[in-house]
């Protein structure tokens, strides 16, 4: 962590001998002007290959990851100074192994994944260090199933999960090339779950249920890690 503070730092410092200057030497623009597009990911790896390379640790290749775990982030400038931000992320798949007549029997599995959200933001700052603050809700709902079939019989197991929240973040960027910049954000929010009960249902026994559960949370300051984002 203390080496992508570093790292931040002097290329920072960097950039603000001109942090006055809107332009480039090419007369591109800095900042992101109304109708761009914009994707953000968590840059620490990148920052940590930067500062490898110069204490002359091993190096591996520079890395991204998610800005939000399992979602894309993406925002759309309807203005110079207002963006609406998207998170998305939907996936489903399923699997079958085994053979019915052996005694482990045939596995079949399944699953559903999505998270959205939709969010506004607002800037500030006549520099290339610009503030940001706004607004998310989102959703996110899951399920699975597991089916195990023998000759003569069969168990299924189910599971499924939905989540509700809002979050208002507050944060800031510098613009370290054209449309190219690096920042980080607080949040404060509400979070909501709910746990259905895993169904199990299997030949000649009884229906059961078990798990079902809920959550509630308020508060629990967040921040994000040194997040990319890139404007188009």
């Amino acid at each position: 962590m203390k080496k992508i503070i570093l790292t931040a730092a002097a290329i920072c410092a960097f950039g603000f001998v001109n942090a006055q200057e809107l332009k480039s030497s090419k007369g591109e623009t800095y900042l992101p002007e109304a109708g761009d597009w914009a994707i953000g990911f968590n840059a620490d790896g990148l920052f940590n290959y930067v500062g490898n390379a110069f204490n002359h640790t091993a190096n591996s290749a520079p890395t991204v990851t998610y800005q939000n775990a399992g979602t894309f982030v993406g925002k759309k400038f309807i203005t110079d100074k207002m963006a609406y931000r998207v998170m998305a992320n939907f996936a489903v798949g399923s699997s079958t192994s085994g053979d019915a007549a052996s005694t482990t029997g045939e596995v079949k599995s399944s699953g559903f994944d999505l998270n959205v959200g939709l969010g506004k933001e607002w800037r500030k700052g006549k520099t290339r260090l610009q503030g940001f603050y706004g607004a998310d809700v989102f959703l996110n709902f899951k399920n699975s199933k597991t089916t195990t079939t023998y000759t003569a019989s069969e168990m299924s197991v189910s599971s499924g999960s939905f989540g509700l929240g809002a979050k208002g973040f507050i944060g800031a960027e510098y613009f370290l090339f054209p449309k190219i910049s690096i920042g980080a954000q607080y949040t404060y929010g509400l979070v909501i779950g709910i746990t259905s009960p895993t169904k199990t249902t299997q030949t000649g026994m009884p229906d059961s249920e078990s798990g079902k559960g809920s959550n509630f949370g308020l508060g629990g300051v967040g921040v994000s890690s040194i997040n990319m984002t890139l404007h188009f």
